[in-house]
């Protein structure tokens, strides 16, 4: 029941890191296709306020994925 359990959990860190993923190759796309009449603040402030929390959820998600490895084996 616990592998099975664990199985679980290791594939819903999969769905959400690949969500995660999914979502910054986006956000890259969208702001290298940003007018540059918009302006580097701009792309700043989403680097800012997006990627890099993004970013530093992706890698909370890697940890725990290492951790939850490491319990099943």
């Amino acid at each position: 029941m616990a592998i099975i359990l664990i199985e679980e959990v290791l594939t819903g860190l999969d769905e959400a890191k690949a969500s995660l993923e999914q979502a910054l190759t986006i956000l890259d796309v969208l702001v290298d296709e940003l007018s540059p009449k918009l302006g580097e603040a701009l792309r700043a402030e989403l680097e800012h306020t997006l990627r890099r929390p993004l970013q530093d959820h992706l890698a909370v998600l890697e940890h725990l994925q290492i951790r939850v490895d490491a319990r099943a084996a």
